[in-house]
């Protein structure tokens, strides 16, 4: 697992001049299974560029349930993946099928510095 401490957090925020207020406001509208997906796309072992990761909708939820052994339907992961779509978190690949998902591109520090804030809030720093 990746090590990830508060002064990391500060070193991500005031390099990328991040919005804390956005960011609080985004904290508060996720919860632990959307953080969770949001790891599996912007936070891997790689170097830059390869940092990221896009997903085809089938793969990612048969990872997600083998994996990280979660009890979600089908049905409800595909609600959650387009929840981060509206929240500008996540792209959804137009005209693939199946549905691809993936980072955008020029925001990967903002979305790991919301994720290293609600692991931090929430006191969860061991899932880092």
């Amino acid at each position: 697992m990746i090590q990830i401490e508060e002064s990391k957090f500060l070193e991500i925020v005031n390099k990328e001049n991040i919005e804390i207020n956005k960011l609080n406001d985004l904290v508060e509208r996720v919860d632990f299974l959307d953080i969770l997906i949001l790891k599996k796309f912007y936070i891997n072992e790689k170097k830059f560029p390869f940092n990221t990761q896009p997903y085809c909708f089938p793969l990612l939820f048969k990872e997600m349930k083998e994996n990280h052994h979660l009890k979600i339907g089908n049905e409800a992961l595909r609600k959650r993946l387009e929840n981060l779509v509206k929240l500008n978190l996540l792209e959804k690949i137009k005209y693939s099928n199946p549905c691809n998902y993936a980072p955008i591109n020029e925001k990967e520090n903002f979305v790991k510095a919301l994720i290293i804030k609600f692991f931090l809030i929430n006191g969860l720093n061991k899932f880092l």
